[in-house]
């Protein structure tokens, strides 16, 4: 398990920028990769007969990710599935416990997946920046030599800061939703699949799983 902590050096004045986000990164080793990257390009055909929702600002045309309001992965029957979603609360509850932060009465999901060619990027986009703002997350599938990078909410612009993420099979990121963030072009023959989640504490809208409910 990894912490990356951005967090700002001190303030000269009360008006200088702040920033105190984190980001969470583990590996996830019992669930079967292979499996579940079948079941997802299986299942992309019927997606892809969703009408599409919009890109999420990711700049990908006609994909699973551009029909990503349309479907919820946590509410597909299988077995994979079923193990991520319960790796993704056992994360979730451990990097508040790290963070020292209380967990949430009841944690809600919505799940997605992306599914790249040769040559295609995300580009950068954040999940959210309202006041309901919690927690979004990556799971690698399947991956070729490929990283997220995560950029300082507080400097995008000019000389952009972040943390640049190297895409491992397996390997499952969260952080705050409305850190902003992108990846490199996928170079190679298989296809780079990822899936996608964002997290919250209170039923924003009505496309929401709930992941536990101690209430």
């Amino acid at each position: 398990m990894k912490i990356i902590h951005f967090k700002n050096e001190g303030k000269n004045n009360p008006l200088a920028p702040e920033w105190n986000c984190f980001i969470f990164e583990t590996i996830i080793k019992n669930i079967n990769l292979k499996n579940l990257s079948k079941y997802l390009l299986n299942k992309e055909k019927d997606i892809l007969k969703l009408k599409k929702s919009g890109d999420g600002y990711t700049g990908l045309n006609d994909h699973t990710t551009t029909r990503h309001q349309e479907y919820n992965l946590f509410n597909f029957k299988n077995k994979e599935i079923d193990n991520l979603k319960q790796q993704i609360i056992k994360t979730h509850n451990k990097f508040l416990e790290v963070i020292g932060l209380d967990l949430p009465k009841t944690l809600y999901g919505k799940c997605w997946y992306n599914v790249m060619k040769e040559n295609e990027s995300i580009k950068p986009h954040a999940h959210c920046w309202d006041k309901d703002a919690y927690l979004g997350g990556h799971f690698c599938v399947q991956c070729n030599n490929t990283s997220t990078y995560y950029i300082n909410p507080i400097n995008q612009l000019c000389e952009p800061t972040g943390y640049k993420s190297k895409n491992e099979e397996g390997k499952l990121t969260l952080f705050q939703n409305f850190i902003p963030h992108y990846t490199d072009e996928h170079k190679g023959n298989n296809k780079r699949i990822t899936i996608a989640f964002d997290l919250t504490v209170a039923k924003v809208h009505d496309n929401l799983t709930i992941l536990y409910d101690h209430s």
